[in-house]
């Protein structure tokens, strides 16, 4: 009884949909309606196409078509959903039949689009794929090789040479498959194909065909419906990569799978084709898009691989299509005799729905797909995780050394995920200061560690950097449909310590280590670097130094640089720098020994001293006043002073 109550209330909103509209109106309405929703699963095919064919342009080192065919492919899809933009409502009734009446309106150009993505695709097949295209057939996806049937039986005929199922270069001598079977066979010669036919019979499903390819060949596969449609490729570049297609089987329908390569084959390693059961199963990150009659409640099944918090959602049919209702039910059993939760809409103007449940690792789930649409179910169905990186540290300090290295690690967390066991390879740090670079460790499933190596070019306090961000690719992170982007941090520099414009430094400086000091420039124009005496006296005794002054703390840009100055083994040398720029001095000991020794710094420049009204009051020179003016009340100059 209570598996029938529950039957009966998955279907309660398809019967509503039979008592609010009549007969007749519901019958025509339904009929135009289908058409546009034949035209979506057409559609979603047609994307898929052109995807292919920019994958096989590329591969064919043809980067300019392939732009060309992503653009265009971008413009039609862009054009698709646009087409099926709905207005909303939070009236329930009102919302549904603002939909109707808006696809019934656009049903017109759709197939107009519809006919300009055949347009292009048949344009490009021939383009990339002649040998593909049946002569004398018009289809743009009809996959065939009817030009080279010949081929088989002159590989057959070569002793040293035995490739099954031959001939199978076109549809018309496509070998049949099962599910379950294990199929060997070769691409023996470089214009090789083979062709295999798969009918779904009364299944129904998620269908996987997996690709093994030789370790020393690159060979490609493609699935087809019927051979008007793409449903699925696999396509990856580099030797010995295996390909996988999982897609959706309808009923009572041809699958065709082609195997070919654009610069491989072997007279002597086969490659092996198979087929996995067709099972009603929903996988973590891909998406199912369901188009099914009224009166046909798809159910699925789905396994958690890992613990956590899952979304079970629905979406426009393909990505593109109309917000039909949707109503989503979970059972924690295939009688559904335990209902976990149910939800009709998202929202009052959003009939889509979804669901957030949390499920142990290994923990199955039945969910059901229900619609009050007359259509029946068309939508798409997804299930995730929407996992979230978070830092320790809001911000990171530069090392106590001073040299914009960093000692302090950053750890990153992930909540409701798992990384992948090679994650580390991936990351990506974002807004790194120039001169560091990121090293990735993986402590666990959940937690990675970040170190950052090499030095900072720039890193005084004004150089502190915010908004750094560490990226893991969505295909590291179990259940995550999109990349994961953690918290943003920081970090944080210390000033260098600084020496100042005729303000003398003395300074002691071990054999073989540098003393490096930031001027900043407080004028534009000549400066004069020099070093005496320590603290003045010359009982201190002479010192042998060496100055070099750079533009950065790296010591690569070298400005000037002295030994001895005008008074040996002191130092001196002179240099034009910009008001504002920071600049970086170093002292040492000649030939790696000590240095004991004053060290100044002074404008050479002349010196424009203005009052707080703006008005120059005084000119300096090697810190010596040359002239001086002295104002009244209304800014009158009423005194010059010049000094000798």
């Amino acid at each position: 009884m209570k598996t029938k109550a529950v039957s009966l209330f998955l279907l309660l909103p398809l019967l509503f949909a039979f008592v609010c509209v009549p007969m007749a109106q519901a019958k025509t309405e339904d009929e135009s309606i289908e058409e546009v929703l034949d035209m979506d699963r057409q559609l979603i095919h047609m994307q898929t196409t052109m995807q292919f064919l920019e994958v096989v342009a590329n591969k064919k080192g043809d980067q300019k078509l392939a732009k060309q065919i992503a653009k265009k492919s971008a413009s039609l899809s862009k054009r698709n959903k646009e087409l099926h933009v709905t207005p909303k409502d939070k009236n329930r009734k009102a919302h549904q039949q603002k939909i109707k009446k808006q696809l019934l309106a656009q049903k017109g150009n759709i197939k107009s689009l519809k006919s300009d993505y055949e347009k292009q695709i048949s344009s490009y097949w021939k383009q990339l794929m002649p040998s593909f295209i049946d002569q004398g057939q018009a289809a743009p996806a009809s996959l065939t090789r009817s030009a080279i049937t010949t081929m088989a039986t002159t590989t057959m005929a070569a002793d040293a040479v035995i490739d099954p199922f031959e001939p199978n270069n076109n549809e018309n001598e496509s070998y049949p498959i099962t599910v379950g079977n294990l199929y060997d066979s070769k691409i023996s010669t470089l214009d090789d194909q083979d062709f295999y036919r798969f009918n779904s019979g009364a299944l129904t499903g998620t269908l996987t065909v997996k690709l093994d390819v030789p370790a020393d060949k690159d060979y490609d596969m493609v699935v087809m419906e019927n051979l008007d449609t793409t449903v699925g490729f696999g396509m990856t570049s580099g030797q010995g990569k295996d390909e996988s297609v999982s897609f959706q089987v309808k009923p009572n329908t041809n699958y065709y799978i082609a195997i070919f390569s654009f610069n491989d084959f072997s007279t002597t390693e086969n490659y092996h084709l198979s087929l996995s059961k067709i099972t009603a199963v929903l996988n973590l990150t891909s998406p199912i898009d369901i188009s099914l009659p009224m009166g046909e409640v798809p159910a699925y099944k789905f396994t958690a691989p890992v613990a956590g918090t899952y979304r079970f959602y629905t979406e426009p049919y393909g990505g593109f299509g109309a917000p039909f209702d949707t109503f989503l039910a979970i059972f924690s059993d295939e009688q559904m005799a335990n209902m976990v939760g149910f939800n009709d809409d998202v929202a009052l103007d959003n009939l889509l729905s979804e669901m957030k449940v949390p499920i142990a690792q290994g923990q199955t789930y039945f969910i059901y797909v229900s619609s009050a649409e007359q259509a029946g179910v068309h939508t798409r169905l997804t299930v995730s995780l929407d996992p979230s990186a978070t830092v320790a540290s809001s911000l990171l300090h530069e090392s106590s050394t001073n040299d914009g290295s960093m000692t302090e690690k950053q750890i990153i967390t992930l909540s409701n995920g798992v990384f992948a066991s090679d994650v580390a390879n991936s990351v990506t740090v974002q807004s790194l200061p120039a001169g560091l670079q990121p090293v990735i460790t993986r402590n666990s499933n959940t937690q990675l560690t970040l170190q950052l190596t090499g030095k900072a070019v720039e890193h005084e306090s004004k150089h502190r950097t915010e908004g750094i961000t560490v990226t893991i690719p969505k295909d590291k992170v179990v259940g995550a449909l999109s990349n994961v982007v953690s918290s943003p941090f920081g970090i944080a520099f210390t000033d260098t310590e600084a020496i100042v414009r005729d303000v003398p430094q003395d300074l002691n400086v071990a054999a073989g280590e540098k003393k490096i000091l930031k001027l900043t420039a407080p004028f534009s124009g000549p400066y004069e670097l020099s070093t005496t005496y320590y603290n003045g006296a010359a009982g201190e005794g002479t010192s042998n130094t060496v100055l070099s002054l750079y533009e950065d703390y790296g010591q690569t840009r070298l400005i000037a640089s002295n030994d001895d100055g005008d008074t040996p083994p002191f130092s001196k040398m002179k240099a034009s720098l910009k008001s504002g720029q920071d600049y970086y001095v170093v002292l040492s000991g000649a030939a790696g020994g000590s240095a004991h020794a004053r060290l100044s710094v002074r404008y050479l420049g002349m010196e424009y001293i203005y009052n707080a009204k703006g008005q120059l009051v005084q000119t300096k020179q090697n810190g010596v006043v040359l002239t001086e003016w002295i104002y009244d009340g209304n800014g009158n100059v009423i005194q010059k002073i010049v000094h000798e």
